[in-house]
């Protein structure tokens, strides 16, 4: 079996990462901080990271197709990000209270995406969902929340439902909502209301349905980790927008993900033209470092983020290193250079490598999707068009595993059941040999 053969090449090569992961499990569950950085059967610890490659601690080079879930766009430790923090460093870590820079951050952000026309820095995307959210029953006096089936939008209690996992309950046009894993009350999952991804009429109908209850609807412009990069439905992103701003309901864009990528540096908004009430961002905007950030329409945020604002309307919204100095010199040079940037070579990147393997598999004998848009992809081992999470549930994820295990293997690092993206420290040399890699992998999958 190919699998076996995999994970015998990768058990070869990473006898040290083994070893570390024999002493981690011991005190750190999974041997990890974090679920992400788990693999089975153990993870890869890393040495250092540079541009579109990773060394581990056995002196492996993986050309990086996760790039730390996406917030290296411009490569790891690109030296206009290295210099800034290092002269940043000298003048102070963390004092809590702001500085000038990032206030010029949030107004290179504003430049790109009018629509952010207040916002407030926190310290992951995670956060800045939580904050929106708040500041969305604030706003409406209502407490219910809509989301898509299969949407992953962080790990605040009340977007862990009907997620990441693929849980789903209830007939495809009228999803029940899911508690994602353990620990999330009852109370939650009953006051999140789950709408199909795509379906115009089913999603309209459930939102008028519950108009008079629901705070917001909060949405990937093209969902990311928990669905594999389906992009929404232009017509079905505008009938949204048509119900929530006449049943007082908050759009909520979450582009903790596609900011900064889909459509460049005006992501979702300037690629579909319409505008949400709120937005959502992280990844990029931190330059590689901690940060989330949460902005929209000027009375909204004012009324309900601004220390003066009225106690009936005003939140708490804070944290230690929220607004840290580090991350903020940091996003604003990475936002810096890549106005610099021609996002075309890394969305031509990531196109070669869709056509690429798409071909590839087809030679080999395989059907695959893979989907996404820009910088994005994600390889669905399925026979036929994916719209949606029902759709995404045929995928054979034992051979998208088996498939990324073979990659990793041979030095790509494609995290399994998770989407690829292609940085600006990325060559068309390196996309070459991915697909070589891809070919060799595919042809041993299929013997």
């Amino acid at each position: 079996m190919a699998l076996q053969k995999f994970l015998d090449l990768f058990e070869s090569k990473t006898k040290k990462s083994r070893a570390i992961w024999e002493e981690a499990r011991k005190i750190l569950p999974g041997g990890v901080s974090g679920s992400a950085a788990y693999l089975s059967p153990y993870p890869v610890y890393i040495d250092k990271a540079e541009g579109g490659k990773l060394v581990d601690v056995d002196g492996n080079e993986y050309i990086d197709l996760l790039l730390g879930g996406f917030p290296n766009i411009l490569g790891h430790s690109p030296k206009a990000i290295v210099e800034v923090v290092k002269m940043q460093l000298e003048r102070g870590t963390n004092h809590i209270l702001f500085q000038e820079t990032g206030v010029k951050l949030a107004k290179k952000m504003q430049q790109f995406m009018p629509h952010l026309e207040m916002m407030r820095f926190c310290n992951t995307g995670s956060e800045a969902i939580m904050f929106a959210l708040r500041v969305a029953r604030s706003w409406t006096k209502k407490v219910k929340i809509a989301k898509p089936e299969g949407g992953y939008s962080g790990q605040n209690d009340y977007v862990l439902v009907s997620s990441i996992s693929g849980k789903t309950a209830g007939p495809p046009d009228r999803p029940i909502s899911v508690a994602e894993c353990a620990g999330i009350p009852k109370f939650i999952v009953d006051n999140t209301i789950i709408i199909p991804w795509n379906d115009i009429n089913a999603t309209i109908s459930i939102l008028r349905e519950h108009a008079d209850e629901l705070a917001a609807v909060i949405l990937e412009p093209m969902q990311g980790f928990g669905m594999g990069d389906i992009l929404a439905e232009k017509e079905y992103l505008k009938a949204i927008r048509e119900v929530t701003e006449e049943k007082n309901i908050l759009l909520i864009y979450d582009e903790i993900v596609t900011g900064f990528r889909l459509g460049g540096l005006g992501g979702a908004v300037k690629y579909y033209g319409v505008v949400p009430d709120l937005a959502c961002y992280g990844k990029p905007i931190g330059g590689g470092f901690p940060v989330g950030a949460f902005g929209g329409r000027r009375n909204i945020m004012e009324r309900t983020c601004s220390p003066q604002a009225d106690p009936e309307f005003k939140i708490f919204q804070s944290g230690t290193f929220t607004g840290n100095p580090i991350s903020m010199v940091a996003g604003l040079r990475c936002l810096i250079e890549l106005e610099t940037k021609d996002y075309s070579y890394i969305d031509n990147l990531a196109e070669k490598l869709r056509g690429g393997l798409l071909a590839i598999a087809a030679e080999q004998g395989f059907e695959i999707q893979v989907s996404g848009v820009g910088s994005m992809f994600y390889i669905h081992f399925n026979s036929k068009p994916i719209r949606n999470m029902r759709d995404k549930l045929r995928d054979d994820v034992n051979k998208n595993r088996e498939f990324s295990i073979g990659m990793i293997a041979n030095e790509v690092y494609l995290q399994p059941l998770h989407p690829g993206a292609t940085c600006f420290a990325h060559t068309e040399e390196d996309v070459d040999q991915i697909l070589v890699v891809a070919k060799k992998v595919l042809k041993e999958m299929r013997q």
